[in-house]
């Protein structure tokens, strides 16, 4: 099976760079903007490698929220009041029913094991753990009065490389004191989950500076007898037609830290369909379970299967459920290469005319060339969203595969593609990966 995480999540981008969403949360317009668009899934592997990083990298959007901002139910609070470290952790989680489920229900493994080096301590916390994931919860002190940003910037599971890892924190400035964050460990099928993860981390303002620096060590003991057996299954296995596109919905796995569904598109279809605006599972009350946006998202299992990840009911035991969605994005497969004349600076061809090429064209910048696009989208549905348009991969006028050095937006429509700096033979080929066109339609499965 080929994850969503192919590479693991080691490839930590700036902070600004990051793409995902929020959710059921009041946040600051400026952050909300930010994570708008961490749910675009396209199902070639080159995509996927691609949105790999932006499903990940929502983990650590999410968590740009000031703490101050969030509240969090009074069950969950007395539970955590006297555990060090995890009542401000705990808000993290904070748009995540599920886990706040999870916790309610007495299933948070305390930890409590620190190492300290030049000043900076670390603690982990705590960890939340099923079958399909494990949550690690930690907290960075300022110990010296530094004033510098630092984060993590790599994390290693020494003894189980087959998981994938991603890992986020709280925002902060330079004068900060502490802050805390999240690493997810993602558990592929068929993959057992260690009695302890043994975790290298390396911090530091970016990755050189880490990289250059000493290894944070732990030994994370995992207490499985807390979740062994606890999960249900549902075969759904119903095939939905959407404006001519057929959609198969298959096995429902529900995990105590997220749910997982199999959702499969037919090769045949005519448009790719890059994601579902509003997926969710909903119980006879009408409370609804939607993707998981403070973590991994997806994971591929195919070209065109892929699994999405819910927010969490097992604590709830409904007994209805119901899986409904209208309205999805997608584009027919013969619009999908964008052509750059970089001679010109034009465009050659375009999905339609809401795309154009900033007449400035290409410029330089830390190391890569900047291409930089506007997109005119008034879509009610879009507001405050930007978009990574484009796969992570590119080529030019001879054939030659390049990768691109990351994407950025504004929530004035302008996209930024940062390549790589080359002698390249025009036209540029790139091929879109997300896109505000949509077909509509009501998916309404009844589950249990």
């Amino acid at each position: 099976m080929h994850e969503n995480h192919e590479d693991n999540e080691r490839e930590w981008p700036e902070l600004t760079a990051m793409k995902g969403y929020v959710d059921e949360i009041t946040v600051p317009s400026e952050v909300k903007l930010a994570v708008a668009n961490g749910m675009s899934l396209g199902r070639k592997r080159k995509r996927r490698r691609m949105m790999a990083r932006i499903t990940t990298f929502s983990a650590c959007l999410l968590v740009l929220v000031s703490v101050a901002s969030v509240r969090f139910s009074p069950v969950v609070a007395a539970y955590v009041g006297d555990i060090p470290g995890l009542r401000s952790l705990v808000q993290l989680i904070n748009s995540d029913k599920g886990l706040q489920l999870a916790l309610e229900n007495n299933y948070m493994q305390p930890v409590g094991l620190s190492d300290e080096h030049d000043g900076i301590k670390l603690t982990v916390d705590g960890i939340l753990a099923d079958e399909s994931r494990v949550i690690v919860f930690y907290t960075l002190y300022n110990m010296d009065g530094r004033k510098q940003a630092v984060n993590l910037q790599e994390v290693n599971l020494v003894n189980n490389k087959e998981i994938s890892v991603g890992f986020g924190s709280s925002y902060f400035n330079e004068d900060w004191e502490s802050k805390q964050g999240t690493i997810d460990f993602n558990i592929h099928e068929g993959v057992d989950i260690p009695d302890t993860l043994d975790l290298e981390l390396q911090v530091g303002k970016d990755r050189e500076t880490a990289g250059n620096g000493p290894v944070w060590k732990y030994v994370i003991t995992v207490d499985k007898s807390k979740f062994e057996g606890l999960k249900e299954t549902y075969d759904i296995n119903e095939t939905v037609t959407i404006e001519g596109q057929r959609i198969t919905f298959g096995t429902m796995t529900v995990y105590p830290t997220r749910i997982g569904l199999e959702v499969a598109y037919d090769p045949s279809n005519t448009k790719e369909l890059f994601a579902f605006d509003d997926i969710r599972i909903e119980d006879e009350q009408g409370e609804t379970f939607g993707t998981i946006n403070n973590g991994i998202s997806a994971t591929l299992i195919d070209d065109n299967t892929q699994v999405l990840y819910f927010q969490s009911n097992y604590f709830r035991q409904p007994n209805q459920l119901y899986l409904r969605a209208n309205s999805i994005r997608a584009l027919d497969k013969s619009k999908l290469e964008v052509l750059v004349d970089l001679d010109r600076k034009e465009l050659l061809s375009q999905p339609d005319d809401r795309l154009t090429f900033d007449q400035a064209g290409i410029t330089q910048k830390d190391g890569h060339n900047t291409l930089t696009f506007h997109l005119k989208n008034d879509d009610p549905l879009d507001e405050n969203r930007t978009y990574s348009l484009f796969e992570n991969s590119y080529s030019d006028a001879t054939g030659q595969l390049y990768d691109s050095n990351g994407s950025g937006g504004t929530s004035e429509g302008d996209v930024y593609q940062y390549i790589k700096k080359a002698d390249y033979k025009s036209p540029l080929k790139l091929t879109i990966s997300d896109y505000p066109s949509r077909i509509h339609g009501d998916i309404n499965l009844r589950i249990k």
